[in-house]
């Protein structure tokens, strides 16, 4: 009994979820364009933390520019800027193969566990891996303890 109710496999549907959420370096590189300056971008890419400082750095450097000292606070905030065009491409890249070992670290749904034990259980029967190997295999797709395979 299958619980995909969608007829999708496992991988399809991770493929979809990978492609509907991955994020682009074009659109990252245009919020650092119009919106760098708030911290988009960085907004944009997962990495709330500095962009919540990019922005309090904007706040503070136009808050305090009569003051003198806001200049120090821009200042700050355009080197930073200008070291995110080198760091954008790698940035985005890095949140897209996070997203998928995510994706991929996702308990599979119990019809395919279900097939994959069958799978297994046919190959140990036709006597093209162990008994051990099969139970090895069934503790590691049912995640059950001692599921280290050496």
């Amino acid at each position: 009994m299958s619980h995909q109710s969608n007829g999708l496999s496992a991988d399809t549907q991770a493929l979809m979820a990978f492609e509907s959420n991955k994020k682009s370096a074009g659109v990252a590189y245009l919020l650092w364009f119009f919106t760098g300056g708030i911290g988009g971008h960085r907004f944009y890419a997962g990495r709330t933390g500095s962009a919540v400082g990019q922005l309090i750095l904007a706040i503070l450097g136009w808050t305090t520019i009569l003051l003198g000292i806001g200049f120090f606070f821009l200042g700050a905030l355009g080197l930073w800027l200008l070291i995110d065009v080198f760091l954008l491409g790698g940035i985005i890249s890095a949140y897209n193969a996070d997203l998928m070992l995510r994706l991929n670290a996702t308990p599979r749904r119990e019809s395919a566990s279900v097939d994959d034990l069958t799978k297994f259980a046919a190959l140990r029967d036709s006597g093209a891996i162990s008994s051990d190997e099969y139970e090895a295999q069934k503790r590691r797709i049912l995640g059950a303890p001692g599921n280290a395979i050496v």
